[in-house]
């Protein structure tokens, strides 16, 4: 998965760029993506699933 396929994936729910992001996890099965973890510093957590799955 590429930085620009998990930006879009944030901006698809709506943090914005310049949201202060902890860590991204990519979450693989098989080998290809099926979502992402976003930890914010705030403290938000989000799962954001791809559409590839």
């Amino acid at each position: 998965m590429t930085l620009t396929q998990i930006r879009a994936l944030l901006k698809s729910i709506g943090i914005k760029s310049t949201a202060s992001i902890d860590r991204v996890d990519v979450k693989y099965l098989n080998g290809k993506p099926i979502g992402i973890d976003v930890m914010l510093t705030d403290g938000g957590l989000h799962y954001i699933p791809t559409e590839e799955s």
